[in-house]
């Protein structure tokens, strides 16, 4: 084969790929994807959602947006769980429909939207007026769920998860971290456990146990700690508590830490008791606040100690 028939064939393929490619894979990519946000629930963007109402059988509860944080605004004010938010968000605004059930018959009870089980509405600077979303009944596989958009003149049929990330209850949205503070902030810890005191300190970005003298404790053990207090969460909430300090065993906690900031300044103390009445509990309250926290753990028990303490029983 000479020359010029390689180069001739050569350009052909050349062609031929680059046909293939804005065809087959840009162009029907392209249609693939338009395809895909004309079947989108919702023709709103996520950047735009400032304000969600959600009513379920479990109640109604009512988020907000402000700067960058969600907060629970109804039936009681607390920070929101970011992650749970975004998920209700993220899942109302990606989700695609599978069926469409247009014109719209008479009867919405047909597809349980008479009476829906669960009503959401959307609101935020960049959406015109509120959207509201009405959640009905399954359909007979049980797999999906009918949809209807406002007062759009169709029913649109989506997968059950739809339904799920909605069915929350304002415990299921709030945000249950009990401490916030910044770590690098923290330049000093105290804390107690067994009836013995432990101070650590950071200088020059490492910590070292200070007291007792002469025990060590791995850095890594102390960072870990203030890893291990950011990520505390509890397990329930009595922040108006209907019992004294003393039924919760905090009125003599069996654990305490408190961070402390380069000025030796107190970031927050939290004390910790547990009782073995009817059942094994564990607490926490921080000092000067009246909110006591019911832990799902014993947060105590892994507080660090020298190494050579861990064996001894």
């Amino acid at each position: 084969m000479n020359g010029k028939k390689i180069a001739f064939l050569s350009i052909i393929l050349f062609l031929l790929v680059g046909f293939y490619y804005f065809y087959e894979v840009s162009y029907t990519g392209k249609q693939k994807e338009k395809a895909a946000l004309s079947r989108k629930v919702l023709k709103i963007k996520d950047k735009d959602i400032e304000g969600i109402r959600v009513k379920n059988p479990k109640g109604e509860v009512v988020l907000e947006k402000k700067d960058k944080s969600w907060f629970l605004a109804e039936p009681i004010k607390a920070l929101a769980d970011t992650w749970a938010v975004e998920q209700i968000i993220n899942t109302l605004t990606n989700s695609t429909w599978e069926r469409e059930f247009t014109p719209l018959t008479n009867n919405l009870g047909d597809f349980g939207l008479a009476d829906p089980e669960i009503e959401v509405e959307l609101s935020g600077k960049g959406i015109a007026k509120p959207c509201k979303v009405l959640i009905g009944a399954e359909n007979p596989t049980g797999n999906m769920r009918y949809v209807r958009v406002d007062q759009e003149g169709r029913v649109l049929l989506v997968y059950a998860r739809f339904k799920d990330v909605l069915d929350k209850t304002p415990d299921d949205l709030r945000d249950k971290h009990i401490l916030r503070f910044k770590e690098d902030d923290v330049f000093k810890i105290v804390w107690r456990a067994d009836n013995k005191t432990f101070v650590a300190e950071k200088k020059e970005n490492r910590w070292a146990l200070v007291e007792p003298a002469g025990k060590k404790i791995p850095e890594s053990k102390i960072k870990s700690l203030v890893w291990r207090l950011e990520d505390l969460k509890f397990k329930k909430i009595y922040e108006k508590p209907g019992h004294p300090i003393s039924y919760y065993a905090l009125d003599k906690p069996y654990g305490m830490i408190k961070l402390l900031d380069q000025r030796k300044e107190t970031i927050v103390e939290l004390n910790f008791g547990m009782t073995t009445e009817p059942t094994v509990s564990y607490y926490a309250k921080a000092e000067r606040a009246d909110a006591v926290y019911e832990l799902s753990y014993d947060f105590v028990k892994d507080l660090p100690k020298p190494e050579e303490e861990k064996g001894k029983k």
